[in-house]
Formats: C-alpha cells, sequence, structure tokens
C-alpha cells in the first residue's frame, strides 16, 4: 500500500483527510472559540486538515515525521509528536502541566496498530510515559497526548478509530478523556469513508474541549449508511443533542463505554445480573502453533473435538478441528501451549464467536474442548433458554453496538452481556425454539425465522416499542454497516 515517493502508508498510518470532515471539525471549533490565534496539527501530513484555519488567519504549527513536500499553511516541524510530548513532559517540575499555547488542536493520528516497530523497539519508554493508559496503538497514545499537553480551554477535534470508544483496554483513556475535558461532539462514520484509499477501518470525530466546565449537551451521530449520507448530515448539523450521561454506558466492575443514540430502554438493561455474575464465562485453550496440535479429521491421536470461533453460526456448528489427545501433557512441558480453566474441559456448555463482525453462540457438546473464544457453563436446566437469548437480536445490539466494536469478542465482553429477567415459561418456550434450531442444524441462512421468533418473545416481556425494537432488528441485519 504505497502512496507518493516510495513511502508504505501502512508504516506511516497515513490516511488523508475528506476536505468535507476537515472543514466540519473546523468550522466547529471556530463556532464555539472564534477568537483563537494558533492551531497545532500534530501529524500535519499534507495539511489537508488545516486550510480553513489558514483563512481565517490563525498561525499554525504542524508536525510530521515525514516531509510530504512543500508547506503553504503551517510552520512544518519535521519530528515525531510522541517524542516532541516526551520533552515538554521531562522539562515539568513538580505538579506543573504542559499547557501548550495553541487554541486549537486538530488531528488524524496515525492508524498503526501494536505491531509497529516503532511500539515494539520503544515499549519500555512508552509504558513509561503513557502509564495506565496503555501503549496498545498510536492512536489512542496521540489522543492522550493531545488531551494531556492542551492548556485549559483549548478546543481538540480528532478523527480516529473508534475502537476507543468501547475496548475494554481504552478504559483509561476514556477516563483521561472524562476527567479532563468537555465532549462537544461524538459522531460516528460510515466504513466506506475512507475505501478510496484502501481502508476499511471504523473511524468517529470527537471534538472536546479542555476542562470539564465547558461541558454542555453533546451533539452526536449515529453511523450513516455511507460518506455521502454523512456528508449530508454534517453539512445541515443533523445531529441529535443529548446529555453526558446518556453517551456513557456503565457496563461492569467500573467499566464504561461511550455509545452513541442507544435506547435509554436499552441501556438500563445493565442495571439487570450479568452473564458473568450469573454463569462461568471463561476462555479455554491456546496452542501457540494450532497447524501442529490441531488436525481437520480426527485420526488416531487427534480425536477431542475442538471449537474456536462459531463465526456467523448460531444454535449449531460443527467443531473446528480435532485437539491432540495429549493436550494436558504439553500444557505442562510446552510454554506457550496454554490450557486454562481445566476444570471445565470437556463439559457441556455453549461456545461464542471470538472473530468478526457478527455474534454467535452455539451448543458445545461434553466431551469437547474449547480455544480462547468465550464459552459459558450453567446448568444444564439453563442452557438451551441462555442459547436462544444469546443469538437473539437484541444480544446482537448489546455486544455489537455496545460493548465492542472491534472485531475481537473476548469473554470479557460476554460476561458483561446483561441478563433480562425471564419467567419459567418463557424460558421453556426459549429452549424448545433452541433445541429445535439445534436438531435441525440450521445455517446462518436458515436460521433468520426462528431468530424472528426470539426477538418476538423477548421484545414482548420489555415491552419495547415497535421504534425501538425496529432500530434494534435493522442493526442486526446491517451489522456491516451498523457496527
Amino acid at each position: 500500500m504505497v502512496i507518493e515517493n516510495g513511502v508504505d502508508r501502512r508504516e506511516l498510518g497515513y490516511y488523508s483527510t475528506p476536505e468535507f470532515i476537515a472543514r466540519f471539525m473546523t468550522d466547529s471549533m471556530l463556532a464555539i472559540n472564534p477568537n483563537g490565534k494558533y492551531a497545532l496539527d500534530p501529524c500535519v501530513g499534507k495539511e489537508e486538515m488545516i486550510k480553513d484555519f489558514y483563512h481565517q488567519n490563525i498561525d499554525i504549527d504542524g508536525i510530521d515525521i515525514y516531509n510530504h513536500g512543500d508547506y503553504y499553511y503551517c510552520n512544518f516541524i519535521q519530528g515525531d509528536f510522541i517524542n516532541f510530548y516526551k520533552e515538554c513532559k521531562s522539562n515539568l517540575l513538580f505538579d506543573q502541566k504542559i499547557n501548550l499555547k495553541y487554541d486549537y488542536v486538530i488531528a488524524n493520528p496515525p492508524y498503526n496498530c501494536h505491531e509497529l516497530d516503532y511500539i515494539r523497539t520503544n515499549k519500555r519508554n512508552l509504558n513509561l510515559l503513557f502509564g495506565n493508559i496503555g501503549v496498545h496503538n498510536m492512536y489512542s497514545m496521540f489522543i492522550s497526548a493531545i488531551i494531556d499537553s492542551a492548556k485549559e480551554g483549548a478546543l481538540i477535534s480528532i478523527i480516529s478509530s473508534d475502537s476507543f470508544l468501547t475496548t475494554r483496554m481504552h478504559n483509561p483513556l476514556r477516563d483521561q478523556i472524562l476527567k479532563n475535558c468537555s465532549i462537544h461532539y461524538l459522531i460516528l462514520c460510515p466504513t466506506d469513508l475512507f475505501w478510496d484509499q484502501k481502508a476499511d477501518v471504523r473511524t468517529c470525530i470527537l471534538i472536546l474541549q479542555k476542562g470539564t466546565n465547558f461541558q454542555k449537551s453533546v451533539r452526536v451521530l449515529n453511523r450513516p449508511k455511507n460518506r455521502n449520507e454523512l456528508q449530508l448530515k454534517l453539512e445541515h448539523r443533523s445531529f441529535i443533542s443529548t446529555e453526558l450521561d446518556t453517551i456513557i454506558n456503565i457496563s461492569a466492575n467500573d467499566d464504561f463505554e461511550f455509545v452513541v443514540d442507544i435506547p435509554v430502554e436499552v441501556q438500563s438493561l445493565f442495571s439487570s445480573p450479568r452473564i458473568g455474575e450469573t454463569f462461568k464465562c471463561i476462555t479455554g485453550i491456546s496452542t501457540g502453533q494450532d497447524a501442529r496440535f490441531i488436525s481437520k479429521e480426527k485420526k488416531e491421536g487427534f480425536e477431542i473435538p475442538f471449537y474456536k470461533n462459531p463465526g456467523t453460526r448460531k444454535f449449531y456448528c460443527e467443531q473446528d478441528g480435532f485437539l491432540t489427545n495429549d493436550y494436558l501433557r504439553y500444557d505442562k512441558e510446552i510454554k506457550n501451549f496454554m490450557v486454562r480453566n481445566k476444570s471445565y474441559m470437556l463439559k457441556e456448555g455453549i461456545t461464542c464467536s471470538s472473530m468478526g463482525v457478527s455474534f454467535g453462540a452455539c451448543y458445545l457438546p461434553a466431551g469437547s474442548t474449547y480455544g480462547v473464544n468465550a464459552n459459558i457453563f450453567c446448568n444444564q436446566a439453563d442452557i438451551w433458554w441462555l442459547l436462544s437469548y444469546l443469538n437473539s437480536s437484541l444480544v446482537t445490539y448489546i455486544v455489537r453496538g455496545i460493548l465492542c466494536r472491534s472485531n475481537m469478542i473476548t469473554s470479557g465482553y460476554v460476561s458483561k452481556i446483561p441478563i433480562i429477567e425471564l419467567d419459567n415459561v418463557t424460558k421453556n418456550l426459549l429452549e424448545k425454539i433452541a433445541k429445535d434450531a439445534y436438531g435441525k442444524r440450521m445455517s446462518p441462512k436458515e436460521n433468520s425465522v426462528t431468530i424472528n421468533l426470539i426477538d418476538k418473545i423477548i421484545f414482548e416481556k420489555l415491552g419495547f416499542t415497535e421504534e425501538i425494537e425496529d432500530e434494534i432488528i435493522d442493526f442486526a441485519a446491517n451489522l456491516k454497516s451498523r457496527v
């Protein structure tokens, strides 16, 4: 993925910001504070984000690790913003703060992931610099550094991968935002926004102001279907105005997620008991080398069914392979062969999706083993109704619309799913449906009628309005564009 001058886009993490996005970000900040004098773009790229600041006679500094050519709008500094931040921190005394002079900070942080050589090479120093925020990827470090170095009242506008809105590892970053900033805008962008640059990334626009005393209502926008719809929404300022509390979902153990346009009736379900509080929700075996220890076919020495990701499948799925019979021996002998929760191996339960956009749950037969996906163990009387509930559109909405916007659904997320209160008659109905679906070995294309029946039962119990029901069903049916 090479851009001009033979530069690998994946290494820089640079993706050019569409003009209408940059204009909205700039105009929104200028509307909040029209009197600022100084602006900073800490990853300035080709200056596409700062043109409108320039035309307002604002003095702009631009930092970038790579010199893309002539710079017309900013005072260009070739360098690493993270190193600049580190130097600023090292010069502080006691409880001093950085307080950079800038009235506006605008950024499209690099989209690199944790595999970057930069992070691996500098991990020790980065860990010292970012403390509990973590060094999971470049954009989260940029966001944290920008907030920490901004002065009181400074406006911060960022377009970034939106995984930090929900992912558990980014809970400290969300905490930093809430404790140090007022939130003015939270906008989810469509998945096709950067397709013309061959980037398939879910992004959001976040406009903040340093200091919590500036907080008023928050303007939010749920993910539009496509780029053209987003442009129209931004141009016409078609937002929902809401209170800060409505975009924060308290899910469990002081974790919380930033959510957009989620009905209060759905958020209120999180006051119910959770999967992890009621049942055992755990991971299992990581072999470190699946090709060696898992056979696609059952054969001598490889006879134990192994489940690791139902993916789009619901109720019934074939095993993903057959684990070596000697898995407990290898757990003792091989360092990166790990068998977790040994006492639950070979027990009957439920196995859940781990990777991908879809979320599904399948029956886990007795005598099976499982991978690092989420697996639920409970009394036999609870398995089947719970299986129906987990495959409902409501749970898909909860998992993918609230708890996790990344493609990896770990046991930590599944354990936070609220369990709605159901009477025995309803549980018996759901049990019958799940057993019927399992017995028919339905494919994902065949189970829509079954899911609709489950949805009808659950919606009736919850008393949702038709509008909320339609939103949940539409979300579950169009995950690729809605997550």
